[in-house]
């Protein structure tokens, strides 16, 4: 496990019991999804940078451990977690003792690094052109079409291949691009996997 900054480490050490216990097992879930994460203090809590980018933090809170995404927007594309949890604007409040699971922590922190990249200009959709012909016809932003086919999904009757909530939970797929996909497929008589 990698060394504590000292900073971080006194963030920890100032916790006791239940919380610390909590904090800990989150931080160890976190650094074995996320190994190059560096640890630092920010907003005065212990926050986890990959490549450069914040992605997640934990704040020890009266009655919870705060489960901090630095996105607004992650924990939305999440319903199966965000309905397991009290939610703030932007944080998952966890039980003590109950701990994120490894599964959703991986969810979470894979949907904001990939939104780090796309804030980064990481991906050029001149790459996705010959084979997203179907999708921009239909009218999906980029972040839709993108989605779409790095999950291999081409055109719509694929969508048969997937049931409703993998296609929610596939980043960079809003609410809108959602709806417009369930028009076109209630018109070609298409239904999502059960």
């Amino acid at each position: 496990m990698a060394k504590i900054p000292k900073e971080v480490a006194n963030y920890y050490s100032s916790q006791s019991g239940i919380h610390k216990e909590t904090l800990m097992e989150m931080r160890n879930r976190i650094l074995e999804l996320i190994p190059g994460a560096t640890e630092i203090i920010k907003y005065s809590m212990p926050t986890f940078v990959h490549e450069g980018n914040e992605v997640a933090g934990l704040l020890a809170n009266k009655n919870h451990i705060g489960y901090y995404p630095y996105s607004g927007s992650v924990i939305s594309k999440f319903p199966e977690i965000e309905a397991k949890y009290t939610t703030s604007r932007g944080a998952l409040h966890v039980p003590l003792g109950k701990p994120l699971a490894k599964s959703e922590l991986k969810k979470l922190i894979k949907a904001r690094i990939s939104m780090c990249q796309e804030v980064r200009s990481e991906f050029d959709m001149s790459n996705y052109e010959e084979v997203d012909e179907e999708w921009r016809a239909i009218g999906l932003a980029a972040p839709a079409r993108k989605a779409l086919i790095d999950a291999k999904l081409y055109k719509v009757s694929d969508l048969r291949k997937i049931s409703l909530e993998d296609l929610s939970n596939l980043h960079g797929m809003g609410k809108s691009a959602i709806a417009r996909l369930k028009v076109v497929m209630h018109g070609k008589k298409i239904t999502f996997r059960n």
